[in-house]
């Protein structure tokens, strides 16, 4: 029984934490290239942050990736630092932005969704599966 659950666990980790988000950044990717405009990355991760970012790096599928915790300039190769209340984009810069795994962390979800939406023309939002352990855990 408790092999069960922990490749449940696993499955289901990978299937909403890697492979979800990677769909929907290529679509995400699609709408920003019919646009003609750079993709935003809001929450690309740091050392530290979670499982996913120790197990295979920052989810960097933009043409800008920020975080929080980042650092440098922005760009499609690193990771700067952005707070998705303030971001500091002008309006419509992008074609699209994507944010895997963050509205659940924001101190004011409303605020951070108002802000995705200021800077881009599409907004792509994943939050965690309901039905998965590591959403509970």
């Amino acid at each position: 029984m408790i092999g069960w659950l922990a490749a449940y666990a696993v499955a289901t980790y990978v299937k909403d934490v890697i492979l979800r988000p990677a769909d929907v950044a290529r679509q995400a990717r699609a709408a920003a290239d019919r646009r003609r405009k750079p993709l935003l990355n809001v929450g690309a991760g740091t050392p530290g942050t979670s499982v996913r970012v120790a197990v295979v790096g920052p989810f960097m599928v933009g043409d800008v990736n920020c975080d929080l915790g980042g650092s440098g300039a922005c760009g499609p190769t690193t990771v700067c630092r952005c707070d998705a209340h303030s971001l500091p984009y002008r309006d419509k810069q992008f074609g699209a932005v994507i944010a895997s795994h963050v509205i659940e962390h924001v101190d004011d979800p409303e605020v951070a969704l108002a802000e995705l939406a200021r800077v881009a023309d599409e907004v792509f939002v994943i939050t965690p599966a309901w039905w998965a352990p590591h959403t509970w855990l």
